[in-house]
């Protein structure tokens, strides 16, 4: 979650989420504390303050209404006519990361540092736009910059938080979450995202309970549900696994990612009718939330691609398909997975047994040797020379 600085002494207050960085099977996104911009003295102002002022307060409406690149265009003008104004930059810099351009944002979060170096916002902000980047090392270093300027600032805590999970430090993780926690003893966020972190570990009694306490705190943080619920489906406990998806999606509708594990769940239970009903939503709803980024940042639709992660969705849209004998529609689910992730050799796996299940030899012989090309997994791959055998080839 972003969180906006009105000036430096007001409270801080959420405006917006973060756009979620969300993988089946294997992560799910950390809300990132970034802040806004504010407005403080700056020396040596030109006579044209004024003017100067007036695109730079446009810029921050223009931010905070999510027109990105309306707030580009004046914070430009502020610079252009004050190339000194750093809070301008920092404003650029939210703008151009909330467009996913993390290197323009990275560049106008350095220039606000180099301007004002003891600024904790840049480089709390400057810390997100790595974490985007997947360049957790320097992230790190960015939020450790931070909490040596404001040790008691909670937000550089957790976001370090995150670039430690992400780096598998999970330790180090539990210890920041823990010093947010310290420090807002009631931020749901902390406990949510400390429950991460002990899922990633295996701890999942404790995950659960972390997310029991975040939901005590924030009894309408729809992820914590689905979190949950990924932790009871881990237990093997699959009602109860469904039962928080099913209050996360109505809390809130549009969480695609509920909709994917409640099918896995029900795929569990072989309810498979439930579980394509639960997938088909959720493909629905990741191919409109691409769809409305891709507008809002102007581009064609047709210009829109599945991110790999999403492959596994038709993939285990496919196995529930393959296990109620609709081997086409399984053989065609197979396909669009292998199409978003050409290295996904379980879909070319169970694509080659719903060929050989159609007594397509030709076609099974060819996926199972892409397999044994595409892995080194040993079961995996005695797996597939047994399906060869079986289909006569050595």
């Amino acid at each position: 979650m972003y969180l906006n600085f009105q000036n430096k002494k007001s409270r801080t207050t959420p405006i917006k989420e973060t756009r979620a960085k969300q993988a089946l099977h294997l992560y799910w996104a950390f809300g990132l504390a970034c802040f806004g911009i504010f407005t403080s003295p700056i020396a040596g102002f030109p006579q044209n303050l004024f003017e100067v002022e007036t695109y730079y307060n446009r810029g921050k409406a223009y931010y905070q209404k999510g027109d990105y690149d309306n707030a580009i265009a004046d914070f430009d003008l502020a610079i252009k006519i004050m190339p000194s104004h750093a809070n301008a930059y920092l404003g650029r810099g939210n703008a151009y990361c909330d467009k996913g351009d993390y290197d323009r944002a990275i560049a106008d979060y350095s220039k606000a540092i180099e301007l004002q170096p003891d600024e904790v916002i840049a480089y709390n902000n400057r810390g997100n736009a790595y974490i985007l980047k997947n360049d957790f090392n320097r992230a790190i270093a960015d939020f450790d910059q931070a909490i040596k300027l404001k040790p008691n600032l909670p937000e550089a805590y957790g976001n370090r938080g995150v670039a430690h999970n992400q780096r598998g430090d999970y330790d180090e993780a539990i210890a920041d979450f823990n010093q947010v926690i310290k420090l807002k003893p009631g931020d749901a966020g902390a406990y949510y995202n400390r429950g991460k972190v002990n899922y990633f570990k295996g701890s999942y009694d404790r995950a659960i309970a972390d997310y029991d306490r975040a939901l005590k705190l924030k009894p309408d943080l729809a992820e914590a549900y689905w979190s949950r619920g990924i932790a009871h489906a881990k237990k093997d406990a699959y009602d109860l696994a469904i039962a928080d998806y099913d209050l996360a999606i109505a809390l809130k509708p549009d969480l695609a990612e509920a909709y994917a594990y409640r099918g896995l769940a029900y795929a569990e239970k072989r309810r498979f009718d439930r579980a394509i009903a639960n997938y088909d939503l959720a493909i629905k709803l990741k191919r409109d939330r691409a769809i409305s980024y891709k507008r809002r940042d102007s581009e064609s639709d047709l210009a829109i691609k599945l991110r790999p992660e999403d492959a596994d969705l038709y993939y285990n849209r496919g196995r529930a398909y393959h296990s109620m004998g609709k081997y086409d529609r399984a053989i065609a689910d197979y396909s669009q997975a292998i199409n978003i992730k050409s290295s996904h050799t379980a879909a070319y796996y169970f694509r080659g047994v719903a060929y050989r299940d159609k007594n397509d030899r030709t076609k099974a012989t060819f996926d199972f040797l892409k397999v044994l090309e595409l892995t080194k997994d040993p079961f995996l791959r005695k797996k597939t020379s047994l399906q060869l055998q079986e289909l006569g080839v050595n």
